[in-house]
């Protein structure tokens, strides 16, 4: 269980390095298609590469296709929403927003019976949203209707991507799985570029830009495999508490990557979400001593 926890961590420590390398591959001139596409193109290669060394299946089973393909359309809608709501928020806003599916992923395990919630965990996550909050909210944050709503329904297909996925990451493999996720998010992206959607390809203008766009998809695809890899061992809801440390982790990267410092507030969310996690973690442990 312990090495269940340990793959999440170091999921989350990965993903950390996906929104700075992000931010430093745009600063340098790439588009966000390009961004995107290549992170794809980059995370697929490496699995596909990966599960011939290791002679791995590629195949699926059939019944599990429509699946597979519905998890990657939640995938797709959950970038383009997000990415769309922050032309109208604040980006530590959507941010705060999506990062509440630990709640609905709860929820939906609950419901399913694969997961049974304490009343001091619901608390827990509920603390962690607030520490979050005191995170990724800004003074400046201007509200915007719209935006809110766009970014609630990511929010919901988020939860639907993380629960789908955690279930076919079961069945087929984190490895098998990702490596379908990004070769239909190229499909989807590819077409959305032929169409006229306006998607422009612009490279980076340095090799610290091409570095960053590679380090992205690197970072990108590791964080996602290990994160369902975890979520097969510990659960999808253990697995989305315990990846609300990114945050954390992007904080502390972006101060030695970028030069950003943490303010006071920032540093008092920190805590608590680090405070969030360990209660909700060591209930988990004692209620399972309880039961035996």
């Amino acid at each position: 269980m312990k090495t269940g926890i340990f793959i999440v961590l170091l999921s989350s420590f990965f993903f950390a390095f996906v929104p700075n390398s992000a931010k430093i591959a745009l600063d340098d001139g790439s588009s966000l298609f390009f961004l995107v596409f290549s992170r794809y193109a980059i995370g697929g290669l490496i699995l596909f590469l990966f599960i011939i060394f290791i002679r791995g299946k590629l195949l699926i089973p059939v019944d599990r296709i429509p699946h597979v393909i519905f998890s990657s359309i939640c995938a797709c809608i959950l970038i383009t929403l997000t990415y769309h709501a922050v032309d109208y928020l604040d980006v530590g806003i959507v941010m705060l927003i999506l990062y509440c599916f630990p709640l609905g992923v709860a929820f939906v395990s609950y419901a399913r019976g694969k997961s049974n919630i304490s009343i001091t965990q619901w608390s827990s996550i509920a603390v962690l949203i607030l520490g979050l909050y005191l995170m990724l909210s800004s003074d400046k944050q201007v509200l915007n209707s719209y935006g809110l709503f766009i970014s609630f329904i990511g929010l919901l297909f988020f939860i639907a991507f993380i629960v789908t996925a955690s279930d076919l990451s079961e069945q087929i493999g984190a490895t098998t799985f990702n490596f379908y996720l990004s070769l239909i998010g190229m499909i989807f992206l590819f077409t959305g570029y032929v169409l006229p959607l306006g998607f422009t390809i612009n490279l980076p203008s340095t090799d610290y830009g091409y570095l960053a766009i590679f380090a992205n998809g690197v970072f990108y695809i590791l964080s996602w495999v290990l994160f369902f890899k975890g979520a097969s061992i510990i659960g999808a809801t253990r697995s989305s508490m315990l990846a609300c440390v990114e945050p954390i982790f992007a904080a502390l990267l972006a101060i030695f990557l970028l030069g950003q410092l943490l303010s006071l507030t920032e540093w008092i969310g920190f805590f608590i979400v680090l405070t969030a996690i360990y209660i909700f973690e060591k209930n988990n442990e004692e209620s399972k001593v309880s039961s035996k």
